[in-house]
């Protein structure tokens, strides 16, 4: 039997287990051994059976004095007691439903026994411990008992005894460490390290066995990310040669004065602009922070110097808001901006808009952007389709780039561009999903942060109310839009839905309207209406026909209502840290004192972690790192945008791990690239893929 042996050896008898196991991608006795348990059962404390105490679970060892089984509550459940003793006194241990202990456990032997210690009316009792004699030379009741994910079929107990049968294997392990970074960064050997992460002897073994399994994924995905960049670096971007005359012009032409944040983000830009190499940059602020200006001041210098830029927004709203920024930013300046949707086609040069109202006219535009006599493009995902092309594409600006998937963004930095070039990337999010976080510490991703708040804005007051209390939140909604403000009320769902426990859009709209603020304007949104019932409903929630605006997500990015002051969020518990912080910014848009409101579906809801995160945290990035802790970074190499990227061990919230890791990969300078090759081969530990 050696490594890749398959598992059926260990079990010959058990098809159905085998079956079971390799439901789970355990094929190999390899497989089994780097199935590593996700807790432990504390039985590290042994004591004499007079000290054992409620509550705790102990270890004991003792003698089996005396053991019966008996039928119990009607005949439907067996018990089987067993008295034990030691030099100190006496204990009873309690089964259900195991009458075959009866006879394997053996009056006058001694046993480790491990369980909790519970308090009943006839005195203490051991419940259902775990137990194996103490004259057993491979016992596998541990100090620190391995608690798996199972699949189903297979007992905690099997899969315990199955990975002993497999530990002696664990010495066949190949190192995948360079002897220097083990020594360096005091490591234990792979071989120890999978041994102690099953049945550690001690607490200090089994944190030494963890942090080497860890490092092992962490230097493995860095060796990966490494190779990234070695790989970028090997295409051309478009060199953007910084114009401050036409900086300046722009700048002295805002009405406002630019933040230090700003000011150091748009230079960060440029100066990658400026490189050889293509820019790969997250811009990451609050909503009002000002990211759109610093876009704009990087687009202009690659307008300056004969280049075109594309801005990529989720949805048409937030698309259509960036075009009408733009237009502002770029007035009195050189400077073509339009807008391409499936909706909207519109371009806005000197001073002037034209409408493109028919296929003639929208083909001209496509025209002129090809012919790249546009220099700046704002559209949504139809800027990826074959319909849009540039003659050279220098900038590509993604905003919430969370909301698209690596290969949409990749097909857009495609556009217009030569063999081997790829143009700069500007990323821009209001709060970085755990996946964005992840890259910046770890991938081929630079980060620029706005910080800053506009000095006039107030913290938005975030209260959560539980579902009992919910009129609370209608009465002070009345109460603020009889002082002149209007409210937003976000909905999960469209319309009612049986497998789902909260309030639609729908029935809100239908309470609002006729029962909690009857008289008042009340409208509805949702992703269903017409693009040009969508823009309808907002005008006039601009213009204050509607004061109280029942929407579904469609309101998370991209709506600027000043007036606004109370963002009700219904369901709040079925929406992330990320989707909630991006409703609360949709309010605390002028001086005026702004409100969130949580409305959870149940009382028990309430107790949600993310919801009391979002009442203690008011900074983005501090919900992103929040998120990242609760949810996990996401696929780094790949698409999905959450869960944990195949670590079995590793966690991305250890930043002192993450710095060694990355001190590791630094310390190998020329041998790095045999060290990748080497290690990425490995079968040793997950796979990372290049893709």
């Amino acid at each position: 039997m050696d490594l890749s042996s398959p598992v059926s050896v260990l079990s010959p008898k058990s098809r159905s287990a085998i079956s079971a196991l390799n439901s789970i991608e355990i094929r190999t006795v390899r497989d089994l051994l780097f199935h590593f348990p996700f807790r432990y059962e504390d039985f590290s404390r042994c004591v004499k059976l007079a000290d054992a105490r409620a509550g705790e679970q102990v270890t004991v060892i003792a003698e089996v004095e005396k053991v019966r089984s008996r039928r119990a509550w009607g005949r439907r459940m067996s018990l089987t007691e067993a008295v034990l003793k030691d030099d100190s006194g006496k204990l009873t241990a309690l089964w259900f439903n195991q009458p075959y202990l009866q006879k394997s456990l053996t009056v006058g032997s001694t046993y480790r026994l491990a369980g909790k210690v519970t308090a009943s009316k006839f005195g203490l009792r051991l419940i259902s411990p775990l137990h194996e004699p103490t004259t057993s030379e491979r016992g596998y009741l541990s100090p620190l008992l391995p608690v798996y994910s199972l699949p189903k079929g297979i007992s905690q107990a099997l899969m315990r005894r199955l990975v002993r049968t497999a530990e002696p294997l664990a010495a066949e392990l190949e190192e995948t460490l360079p002897g220097q970074v083990r020594r360096r960064f005091g490591l234990v050997s792979l071989a120890e390290a999978v041994r102690e992460a099953h049945f550690p002897a001690t607490h200090d073994g089994r944190d030494a066995a963890r942090r080497r399994l860890g490092f092992d994924e962490l230097f493995r995905l860095e060796l990966s990310m490494a190779e990234l960049r070695r790989l970028r670096q090997g295409k051309k971007g478009i060199p953007v040669r910084f114009d401050e005359a036409v900086t300046r012009r722009l700048v002295a032409a805002l009405p406002f004065r630019l933040t230090d944040d700003q000011r150091r983000a748009a230079w960060e830009a440029l100066l990658d602009m400026a490189k050889a190499a293509p820019m790969n940059r997250l811009l990451d602020g609050d909503v009002g922070s000002g990211k759109t200006v610093v876009a704009a001041i990087a687009m202009i210098n690659a307008a300056a110097s004969g280049c075109q830029s594309a801005l990529m927004a989720p949805t048409e709203i937030l698309a259509k808001q960036h075009y009408e920024s733009l237009k502002k930013v770029f007035a009195g300046q050189p400077v073509s901006v339009a807008l391409w949707t499936n909706a909207y086609r519109r371009c806005f040069a000197d001073g002037k808009e034209l409408a493109c109202a028919n296929k003639a006219e929208a083909a001209r535009l496509a025209d002129d952007i090809a012919a790249g006599r546009v220099p700046v493009v704002v559209g949504t995902h139809a800027l990826i389709e074959e319909a849009v092309g540039f003659r050279r594409l220098a900038l590509a600006v993604v905003d919430e780039q969370h909301r698209f998937g690596v290969r949409a963004r990749q097909l857009l930095c495609e556009k217009g561009a030569e063999p081997g070039v790829e143009p700069h990337l500007l990323s821009m999010t209001a709060t970085p999903i755990p996946r964005s976080l992840a890259l910046t510490v770890l991938g081929d991703l630079d980060l620029s942060l706005l910080r800053q708040k506009p000095k006039d804005r107030k913290p938005i007051l975030t209260r959560l109310v539980p579902a009992s209390r919910r009129t609370d939140a209608y009465d002070f909604i009345r109460e603020q839009i009889a002082a002149g403000r209007q409210a937003f009320v976000v909905c999960p769902l469209i319309e009612e839905s049986e497998a789902v426990e909260t309030v639609s859009a729908e029935e809100e709209f239908d309470r609002l309207s006729k029962v909690e603020l009857p008289g008042i304007g009340v409208g509805l949104l949702h992703g269903r209406l017409a693009a040009a019932e969508k823009e309808a409903v907002m005008r006039d929630f601009l213009e204050r026909k509607i004061m109280a605006l029942v929407s579904t997500s469609v309101v998370e990015v991209g709506i600027d209502v000043p007036n606004a002051t109370v963002m009700c969020i219904s369901g709040a518990e079925r929406f992330g840290l990320a989707q909630l912080h991006q409703f609360r910014g949709r309010v605390g848009r002028s001086e005026h004192q702004s409100y969130c409101l949580l409305l959870p579906s149940t009382d028990e809801a309430a107790e949600k972690e993310r919801l009391r995160a979002m009442v203690e945290l008011q900074d983005g990035f501090d919900l992103a790192e929040k998120d990242l802790a609760m949810r996990g970074p996401g696929e780094l190499l790949g698409e999905l945008q959450s869960g944990f990227p195949g670590f079995r061990v590793a966690s991305l919230g250890d930043a002192r791990l993450i710095q060694e890791v990355k001190a590791a990969v630094a310390m190998l300078g020329g041998e790095q690239e045999k060290t990748a090759e080497a290690v990425l081969s490995s079968n040793a530990l997950n796979k990372v893929h290049l893709e």
